[in-house]
């Protein structure tokens, strides 16, 4: 009789602790991931950090509301599928010829080289894209209205590296792969098809003046990416606002006198009297070419890029 009385009295003990257990395992909290200073803890994705001229910027949305206070930003926010709610114009430009047809509905906000802070303000923008150069004299008055970051544009790598980083802020990275491949595919193929290095020179014409682009400057780097030679790489002047050249009379240019100038600006029709300007290989081989100022000069992204390459394969010999 005691046995049995042990044998259940066991087993209703087993009984009491594997129910135990089991409520146990049932009633258990599985203990969410610790998150990092990286980890957004709402949307469980990695948080990234952007570095540009001004600091780092870290990507903890996508900002809906950009204002860009240069072309360059306002091209780039363009090729990757982004519209701003606003763009600091030039003069009468405040959208360059050939974006107009892909880009609307864009506030101005003044002018790049002194952009009106009250119509940025009012435009509640959870983002500012200025820059380096030409606006930090105001970045303090910038980054209280909003984040703001600051990129330089000076050269084609420049360009290319901006438009990684912008892809990342704005959240379209596999755009921005697309977009740089698509335009060093373009820079290769011309290459291929740029005979014997041509000489070249972009200018401006105003005043009498000549301005010279330099070889370092963007649009002489990305002629010289796709196989022209650049005639000058003299050092950069101040000029007005932010540009890579200098200033050049008509017999500096005689003395260079490459086998292309790309020309904008002024009217020049009073110069072809001049014996300097009939002698330039370029006047002579009809290489002496109009261009449009603000995609030459003004514009630097990979639309303008693109752009600026079409039109330079367009009047070359080729093979």
């Amino acid at each position: 009789m005691l046995k049995k009385i042990i044998f259940f009295s066991g087993v209703f003990l087993l009984i009491i602790t594997l129910v135990s257990c089991s409520q146990s395992i049932n009633n258990e909290t599985i203990a969410e991931p610790s998150n990092s200073t990286n980890v957004d803890s709402d949307q469980h994705i990695e948080k990234t950090t952007v570095s540009h001229e001004w600091g780092d910027y870290q990507i903890e949305k996508q900002p809906e509301n950009i204002v860009t206070l240069d072309f360059s930003f306002l091209d780039t926010l363009t090729a990757l599928g982004v519209t701003p709610i606003g763009n600091a114009g030039v003069g009468t430009t405040k959208i360059p010829d050939y974006l107009t047809d892909k880009v609307n509905e864009v506030s101005d906000v003044g002018e790049r080289k002194a952009p009106n802070l009250e119509v940025i303000h009012s435009l509640n923008p959870d983002l500012i894209i200025a820059s380096v150069d030409r606006h930090s004299m105001i970045q303090t008055e910038l980054e209280d209205i909003s984040s703001t970051i600051a990129f330089d544009d000076a050269n084609f790598e420049q360009i290319l590296s901006n438009v990684k980083s912008i892809g990342a802020i704005v959240g379209k990275e596999e755009v921005a792969t697309q977009v740089i491949t698509e335009l060093e595919d373009k820079v290769n193929k011309a290459k291929d098809t740029i005979n014997n290095s041509p000489s070249i020179l972009v200018v401006g014409y105003f005043d009498d003046e000549f301005t010279v682009w330099v070889e370092n400057s963007f649009i002489g780097t990305l002629l010289s990416e796709i196989g022209f030679e650049y005639a000058f790489n003299g050092e950069v002047a101040a000029l007005e606002g932010k540009g890579e050249g200098v200033k050049m009379t008509l017999e500096k240019l005689h003395e260079i006198n490459p086998d292309y100038i790309m020309i904008y600006g002024d009217d020049y029709s009073k110069l072809k009297s001049n014996p300097l300007f009939k002698e330039l290989t370029s006047v002579k081989e009809k290489h002496f070419l109009d261009v449009d100022r603000d995609l030459w000069s003004r514009a630097r992204g990979p639309i303008a890029g693109s752009k600026i390459i079409d039109e330079a394969l367009s009047v070359i010999s080729t093979k």
